[in-house]
């Protein structure tokens, strides 16, 4: 539960369109009748599929509203796009693809930041100090669900409280499966998107997750072959997508963990 006049957002969710496991409509589906989020944004690899697709359904599926979002692969680390509906680029720069998102008037969000670097080799890519120090990100996930993050996520906690003149604060589950959504959330004063966003834009956004589950683990494991079946799918046509893609991005504008 929330205190009186805030609800929660979770701003990192991957459907079927990429890597997750459920279906746009079934998170939909999932978020009304199973949590007490007000807010979600569907931030799949490289695409808006998915997020439109929700976005189109929502108003008659329930009261949860879906901010149209996108989890770009950037050169340099992964950066959550939200108020994206246009698909920004992959192997961009990080400042080409924040300046992508930023141009169609999205907001651009370091994605599990301090993630460990050896989490890179399972498709949890990211930056460096130096980068978030340099590029104009609006917001740091200082919370996110995967398994095994807690110091990268408290790592994230610290960095955003030394910024917070310049960065907000956001959590976001990374969920791949439906039991994960919301185990790590944004919490902000209203209840809508534009609510949500002039929080964000703020800094006045406060973060909530993920608590100590062990059997969060459990379920991923159960997952996991689904996931990887669901992840080299996504990869082989991200490959083709990459083979296709004029080499210089420097007037791209616009679109994995």
């Amino acid at each position: 539960m929330t205190r009186a006049g805030w609800s929660a957002a979770d701003l990192h969710i991957h459907t079927t369109v990429s890597d997750g496991v459920a279906s746009p409509l079934e998170v939909l589906k999932w978020v009304n009748l199973r949590t007490d989020l007000t807010v979600v944004a569907i931030a799949d690899h490289n695409s808006v599929e998915g997020a439109l697709e929700a976005a189109e359904a929502a108003p008659s599926m329930g009261p949860v509203a879906v901010v149209v979002a996108q989890e770009v692969e950037s050169a340099d680390g992964h950066i959550i796009g939200l108020w994206a509906p246009e698909r920004v680029p992959p192997a961009m720069s990080a400042t080409d693809t924040v300046d992508a998102i930023h141009d169609q008037g999205g907001v651009a969000i370091a994605a599990h930041p301090f993630a460990p670097l050896w989490w890179h080799r399972h498709g949890l890519c990211r930056g460096d100090r130096e980068l978030y120090d340099s590029v104009p990100y609006d917001a740091v996930e200082v919370a996110n669900s995967t398994p095994l993050l807690a110091t990268g996520n408290l790592r994230a906690r610290w960095y955003q409280l030394r910024n917070r003149h310049r960065l907000a604060a956001t959590g976001g589950s990374d969920a791949h499966i439906l039991s994960v959504i919301g185990t790590s959330r944004t919490l902000f004063r209203g209840h809508t998107p534009q609510d949500l966003r002039r929080a964000i834009e703020a800094r006045e956004t406060r973060v909530k997750g993920p608590r100590f589950q062990p059997t969060r683990g459990l379920r991923y494991a159960r997952s996991v072959p689904r996931i990887k079946e669901l992840r080299r799918a996504y990869e082989a046509a991200l490959a083709r997508l990459l083979s296709d893609q004029p080499e210089d991005h420097s007037d791209a504008g616009g679109s994995s963990d």
